[in-house]
Order: structure tokens, then C-alpha cells, then sequence
């Protein structure tokens, strides 16, 4: 078994913004309680200049199998971490767990946040997004494998 490296990482949030919200109005009275919401997230890496951002999509529906979107909210959650270039062999960037999760978990709570507020004063209100336990959402993430770098130091869309 192959020992892993030790490095002393620091990070820090840089910025938060809300790239997008949309609210609709649904066209009939609906039972907030039937309210879901999906969540996507990728996360966008620059080696070279110590970003690491966390893109995120969320969208309520009501009902699991509903194509219709009645809110949705697209952000991103921008950090600085130190040494990332560290944390790179060959060509692959690997997250320790503890920071990926933490990472997550600052984007995901941010975007939670953005949510309630933007939403405010409709339905979305009624039935806030729920707590999410991000080392969860991490294990089924593309966090939780070794992430392909391009040759600049970013992460390649896949």
C-alpha cells in the first residue's frame, strides 16, 4: 500500500455569485410538501493560479418524475486554495476527502441560502431546500475520484 504525501493546504472563499435564478409560477394550486429539488454540481479547477470553484445547479419540481421546473438557481462558489499544485500526479488533481467535503459543504450552504432569500414571497418559501449532508452527496461525486487536468492546469469538461 502506497503511502500518501502529507501537504499543509489553506483555503479561503474568494467569491459567490448567483449566475442565474428563475422562478415560475405554477399554473394550478400544488401541495408544497410534494416540493423536490435536484442538485447538480462540477467543480472547476485552475492549478496554476490556486482556484478551485464549485458550480452548482439546483431546480424545484413537484414530484419526482415532473419535468416541470418551477424554481431554479445557478451558482458558483469560488475558492482559493493554497498548494493545489501539490495535490496533482500525473496530470489528475486528487482531493483529500476532509477538504473536498468541506468545500462542498461552504457551496452547497451558500447556494442553500441564495435560495431562501431569492426566493422569498413564493412558493419555494413554503418548502425551503432541505439540509443536505454533503459527505454524502460526495461520495457519489466527481470529487471523490482523481480529477483530469488539461494540460494548462484546468480541469477538462467531461
Amino acid at each position: 500500500m502506497e503511502d500518501k504525501k502529507s501537504v499543509n493546504i489553506s483555503f479561503g472563499l474568494n467569491s459567490f455569485e448567483i449566475e442565474e435564478y428563475e422562478f415560475k409560477k405554477p399554473d394550478k394550486k400544488q401541495d408544497v410538501n410534494q416540493l423536490g429539488y435536484q442538485i447538480q454540481f462540477r467543480p472547476e479547477i485552475d492549478v496554476n493560479n490556486d482556484i478551485f470553484i464549485i458550480e452548482m445547479k439546483v431546480q424545484a419540481k413537484f414530484g419526482k418524475k415532473s419535468n416541470e421546473v418551477i424554481g431554479a438557481i445557478h451558482t458558483k462558489t469560488n475558492y482559493r486554495v493554497t498548494r493545489l499544485e501539490d495535490l496533482v500526479e500525473k496530470g489528475k488533481l486528487e482531493l483529500p476527502k476532509n477538504l473536498a467535503v468541506t468545500l462542498l459543504s461552504i457551496a452547497l450552504s451558500t447556494t442553500r441560502g441564495a435560495l431562501a432569500a431569492k426566493s422569498e414571497g413564493n412558493i419555494l418559501s413554503e418548502n425551503v431546500m432541505p439540509l443536505i449532508n454533503p459527505e454524502e452527496m460526495y461520495e457519489s461525486s466527481p470529487l471523490k475520484d482523481p480529477i483530469e487536468l488539461e494540460e494548462k492546469g484546468e480541469a477538462s469538461n467531461q
